[in-house]
């Protein structure tokens, strides 16, 4: 059996900082880490959802103004995703 496990930039972060204090604390967290790791990792869900909506409104435009091309470009210009057909 394998875990497989796949995180946002904003979640791989926040788990890196868990991770370390974990490792600081030995999993016995003070009560206002626990508050704390518990906001920022409301703060990282917000964050993931409005960057999926700008990349849903960046693709939305691009369609519009290059309907020709009929591809969706990120505009992010990295290589860890491809551009979708535009449907």
């Amino acid at each position: 059996m394998a875990e497989i496990q796949i995180r946002t930039l904003a979640m791989n972060f926040w788990a890196t900082i868990e991770h370390s204090l974990n490792y600081k604390y030995q999993g016995d967290f003070p009560e206002e880490i626990k508050k704390r790791l518990e906001i920022t990792a409301k703060i990282a869900h917000q964050l993931d959802e409005e960057m999926g909506k700008i990349r849903d409104d960046i693709q939305e435009a691009q369609a519009l103004f290059d309907p020709l091309s009929r591809k969706l470009n990120d505009g992010v210009g990295n290589s860890d995703d491809t551009d979708e057909e535009y449907r």
